[in-house]
């Protein structure tokens, strides 16, 4: 019959000649206990009994629970396989599971990053004991290898993942790491993880330019190749624009409680920050067409625009915002009259013979293509009553928004509707995977936008961050007034952008001062 062992750590209860109480390792076979003396003794108070280590509140912390687990493990692998080695709560993946489960259920970032590092982990190690003392330069390497074998890569040519998803995996577990040392758990150093980790690449993103802009915020339902899907997709993105770079999955969890007055509050997922994003004559334009006070403005199905006048009849069920709808009918008619002018002129020999076709012409939609229509019309259309025709609806739908943002069935409701539905949903995974599937589909859909407009860049969601950060910069916006505005912690991660804004006043600046430059390139 074999032995029963059991190895743990004690804080021995006789005190030694200093008044200070030994630490040692207990060893019990059959009910009887022998004692390794670990040379070092500390007060009561700095006794952790639940994890049997020393409390990080002690000077020595860090070299004393060295002392503890090396010795632990020595034991654990010389000793018989039915020895118990009682640890505490030392197993890495118990800890995670505590990060996914307790402490992140508000937080959809931090929740989605503990839930892919747990399943890598797994993968590589094998098993579910995994304890803070394999953790060491070896691991790591092996962890990377890992990776670099499994992660899926998004470069065709190389079939490997990029180096810098390779950091980002051991960056994120060695803050893991170091958050858990901060609490008490001895590791050795982590000095070593950035020899052993790929060399980070830096990426170049390519913002949009004005240009870009102006063609993105152009564009109508009416325009042929647009279906709801990418129509929706395309207001997201510039929502975000037009409200300081908001990120993708803070956009798609407004819900119209979210306004307040004249400005949006939200907190962002990533960051935990409050924002307080003003609303403008930009945002507001997004957001008209999830209201449900009036008709549709854009009948999919008939590929046509409603029309208040004549014998249509504004259905029972639909509350009546007669302001809004009289002042966008009466800024349509010129939108749409100049749309008519850009169909007229698009075979126009002299727009593709210009300069003697050293270059090929801009299409339908670019800002080369409408300056040039434009320049047809500016003694016969009437620029200044659509502009200012423009400005009254944009004032009645600001107070539109206000008044339906109070009402009580609209607050807890989804401002757009890739996660209608899910107002009520309270698993925050169901609801992290349905934002995931959401912001793929997105960048899906304006992928399709940016080729069907001549937008030779890589269209996601996040490049309208990247790109109001940009202009704003070249723009002269101070950069801490840009740090302000994109939430971020440090100046530091503003800097990586290229280099707006979170108080109201500086926001509406900027917004007017990047809006008067689209204008000004017509």
């Amino acid at each position: 019959m074999s032995k029963s062992i059991t190895i743990k750590v004690v804080l021995y209860s006789r005190k030694d000649k200093r008044n200070l109480h030994p630490v040692k390792i207990r060893i019990t076979k059959n009910r009887v206990s022998s004692f390794i003396n670990l040379d070092f003794s500390i007060e009561k108070k700095y006794w952790l009994k639940s994890t049997n280590r020393v409390s990080q509140s002690h000077p020595n912390h860090t070299e004393y629970n060295y002392i503890i687990e090396k010795k632990l493990k020595d034991l654990d692998l010389h000793n018989e396989s039915n020895v118990k080695v009682i640890t505490g709560k030392l197993n890495v993946f118990d800890d995670l599971e505590v990060k996914i489960e307790t402490n992140y259920q508000n937080q959809y970032y931090s929740k989605k990053k503990h839930r892919t590092l747990y399943y890598h982990l797994k993968k590589y190690w094998g098993n579910l004991e995994l304890y803070y003392y394999d953790i060491d330069k070896e691991f790591y390497i092996g962890f990377r290898n890992y990776l670099q074998l499994n992660i899926k890569s998004r470069d065709p040519l190389t079939n490997l993942p990029s180096n810098n998803t390779i950091v980002g995996y051991l960056k994120f577990l060695t803050s893991f790491l170091n958050e858990k040392k901060q609490e008490g758990v001895f590791l050795g150093s982590l000095d070593f993880v950035k020899k052993v980790s790929p060399k980070k690449i830096p990426t170049k993103v390519e913002p949009l330019t004005t240009d870009d802009i102006y063609v993105l915020d152009n564009l109508l339902p009416s325009h042929n190749f647009l279906r709801p899907l990418l129509f929706n997709s395309l207001n997201t993105f510039m929502f975000n624009f037009w409200s300081n770079g908001l990120r993708i999955g803070d956009c798609l969890r407004l819900r119209w409680g979210n306004i307040q007055g004249d400005v949006i509050v939200v907190r962002m997922g990533k960051t935990k920050r409050i924002l307080t994003i003003p609303l403008t004559d930009k945002n507001i334009w997004r957001l008209f067409w999830y209201m449900d006070n009036f008709p549709k403005p854009y009948d999919w199905d008939k590929r046509e625009w409603y029309s208040w006048d004549g014998d249509n009849q504004i259905p029972n069920s639909v509350k009546n915002d007669e302001f809004v709808e009289i002042n966008f009918s009466n800024y349509l008619e010129y939108v749409l009259e100049l749309e008519n002018h850009k169909d007229e002129y698009m075979g126009d020999v002299d727009y593709f013979l210009k300069d003697e076709n050293i270059h090929i012409r801009g299409g339908r939609y670019s800002v080369e293509y409408h300056k040039f229509v434009n320049s047809k019309i500016k003694d016969d259309f009437p620029f200044d009553l659509m502009y200012e025709k423009r400005e009254v609806f944009n004032k009645s739908l600001l107070n539109s928004i206000i008044e339906y943002s109070k009402e009580e069935r609209n607050k807890n409701r989804y401002i757009f509707p890739f996660l209608r539905g899910y107002e009520n949903v309270s698993d925050i995974t169901k609801l992290s995977d349905k934002v995931s599937s959401s912001v793929s589909l997105i960048n899906k859909s304006l992928k399709v936008i940016g080729k069907e407009v001549n937008i030779n860049k890589k269209l996601t969601n996040h490049l309208s961050r990247h790109s109001i950060t940009s202009i704003s910069k070249s723009l002269g916006t101070d950069i801490y007034d840009l740090k302000d505005m994109l939430g971020h912690t440090n100046i530091k991660q503003t800097e990586v952008y290229i280099n707006s804004i979170n108080t109201i006043q500086t926001s509406k600046v900027n917004t007017q001062k990047v809006s008067d430059t689209l204008n000004d390139l017509l």
